[in-house]
């Protein structure tokens, strides 16, 4: 395994050759968000004048006493130094050529002018902001709140009692607000930068994503299993053919028998988006539910006002994120902008127009803001965080 500063200096020179897999460039966005110093010593080495001018330095040079140098100015850069002989650089050379040597030298330099540069009191750096993680609450029906344990990622209503998914106990049946004759509602509720999944009373399993709420019964009676959801949410349906399973949500009602399919209702999207991995559903307006609209597996519904139109997608766009990822295809920006908003726990302040931009590509929800802002190579003259709010320019 290389140490820090090789692997560096590699996914430095994959990027400037453009060939870095989807992990490789998470790295490299991890440490570009790491200091304002990272960033822009990449946007040197980007300048091809530069970096022509720092390898004319480098012929020029002593080769021992700049590896050397090199050396202390990464350590004090933030870099851990590599504990190899002088003889290594002679091993990456036919690795990278000259490329990774400029790599090297313009780090040196580039550190060199940064300690030379630096004022008395120090470059302000921005906060940085961590992903999100397990993270809800149970409400119970005596209105009592639990705040669930975020080492752990699901709870289990079973009969009579709630569990963790690894059997630790969480409620009874007296805690749930059972009554003979009465069915009350629970809430499992995720903050902006929590998922949390649960498994209802009849095997079916949901997975919330940030800012979502889903009300259900300890227990299903009579001849249906209803659910109400605010937010987004990932459900496998345990097939049971007496009993249709339905999710009612902003203007809409969602009926299936079993089948795994996603829900986006989010009050503040212009859209309820239903789409279906397996199995069918039907999708009806509430204010209609005479007229269903059936759609396929890897078709979506969108709800826009009180029209239901269906079209066929890649329906791992819109599931990803329970897999821990982001998946753009020609996202708009203030779409993308506010998948993030909720995963992060920020506010986003346009000043102006909202820009016209979309993006593509897969990254992994593990990183923190400013890497994954940086990975989608959103410039900093657009964007600026403000404590937890993010300002759009």
């Amino acid at each position: 395994m290389p140490d820090r500063y090789e692997h560096l200096a590699q996914l430095i020179a994959g990027h400037l050759r453009q060939d870095l897999t989807v992990e490789e460039q998470a790295a490299l966005a991890t440490w570009l968000a790491e200091r304002p110093e990272n960033r822009r010593f990449l946007d040197e080495l980007e300048d091809t004048r530069h970096l022509q001018r720092k390898l004319r330095v480098f012929h020029d040079a002593d080769r021992e006493r700049l590896w050397a140098l090199t050396q202390a100015k990464l350590a004090d850069g933030g870099f851990a130094q590599p504990q190899r002989p002088i003889r290594y650089v002679g091993r990456w050379l036919p690795y990278a050529a000259a490329l990774l040597v400029g790599v090297v030298v313009v780090a040196w330099l580039f550190f060199d002018e940064r300690t030379d540069n630096k004022s008395g009191t120090g470059s302000m750096q921005v906060a940085d902001i961590p992903p999100g993680g397990n993270r809800a609450t149970l409400t119970l029906a005596d209105g009592r709140t639990v705040t669930l344990d975020e080492a752990r990622d699901g709870i289990v209503i079973g009969s009579g009692e709630i569990t963790y998914n690894d059997g630790n106990p969480l409620a009874d049946g007296a805690e749930m607000g059972e009554r003979q004759g009465e069915v009350p509602l629970l809430e499992l509720t995720t903050p902006k930068g929590g998922t949390y999944q649960i498994t209802l009373s009849d095997g079916t399993k949901v997975w919330l994503n940030a800012a979502s709420t889903l009300k259900y019964p300890p227990h299903f009676s009579g001849t249906g299993r209803i659910v109400e959801l605010t937010g987004e949410a990932y459900f496998s349906v345990a097939k049971d053919a007496k009993k249709p399973f339905k999710v009612v949500s902003e203007g809409q009602e969602v009926q299936v028998l079993g089948t795994e399919f996603n829900v986006s209702a989010y009050p503040d999207d212009p859209e309820t988006e239903t789409t279906l991995l397996e199995g069918s559903v039907s999708v009806r307006l509430t204010a209609d539910l005479a007229s269903p609209v059936v759609i396929q597996p890897g078709q979506q519904s969108t709800l826009r006002g009180a029209v239901i139109d269906v079209k066929a997608v890649d329906v791992m766009q819109y599931v990803a994120w329970k897999e821990g990822l982001f998946y753009f295809d020609h996202t708009s920006f203030d779409k993308m902008i506010r998948q993030i908003g909720r995963w992060y726990d920020i506010e986003v302040n346009y000043h102006g127009e909202i820009p016209k931009e979309t993006f593509t590509g897969k990254i992994q929800r593990d990183l923190s803001l400013m890497a994954m802002l940086d990975l989608l190579n959103i410039s900093d003259a657009k964007i600026h965080l403000q404590g937890r709010t993010l300002i759009v320019r």
